[in-house]
This record gives C-alpha cells, sequence and structure tokens, in this order.
C-alpha cells in the first residue's frame, strides 16, 4: 500500500506493510475492514516515522508482493496473561 506519486515523474516514497496472508484474506473479504484497517496503518506509519500520508489514494499490489526488496521480519513473540480471579 502505498501512497500515489506527484505527476511530472517526481520521485515518492513507498511503504510496504507486511501482513500475515491468513489475516489479508478476512481483509479482501470486507472493504470497509480493510479500509479501517488501512487507515490505521498509515497513521501508525505516520506517528512512527513523523511524515505525512495521504489516507486516500493507497493501492493494494496485485501483481508484486513488495516493492524494493524484502528484509527479513522479526516477529515478537509476547508472553500471555495470566488469568487471575479478583475479590470482590
Amino acid at each position: 500500500q502505498f501512497p500515489p506519486c506527484p505527476p511530472g515523474g517526481r520521485g515518492c516514497t513507498a511503504y510496504d506493510v507486511v501482513v500475515n496472508s491468513g489475516f489479508f484474506q478476512t481483509l479482501q473479504a470486507d472493504p470497509l475492514y480493510l479500509e479501517f484497517f488501512l487507515t490505521v496503518a498509515i497513521e501508525g506509519l505516520s506517528e512512527k516515522y513523523g511524515v505525512e500520508l495521504e489516507l486516500t489514494g493507497w493501492r493494494v499490489l496485485r501483481n508484486r508482493k513488495f516493492l524494493g526488496s524484502l528484509s527479513a521480519q522479526n516477529i515478537r513473540a509476547r508472553p500471555r496473561p495470566h488469568i487471575q480471579e479478583l475479590q470482590g
């Protein structure tokens, strides 16, 4: 997903968002859910990198899985919360 490049042949920056393929199928089945997810992802990128991104004009790549080179991804394994009974 990426914002459209400006007219006139000027360059632009593209951001690849890595998503689990099963979750992506769920997103594709519901256009409203897909748009919500992409809005959250774009806002997250904006906050994290301090850039202003357009919330419209994004594209899901059809014939390419990514732009440029794909780097290794690390998945953090978070400990599951312990269930506790509270008094009262």
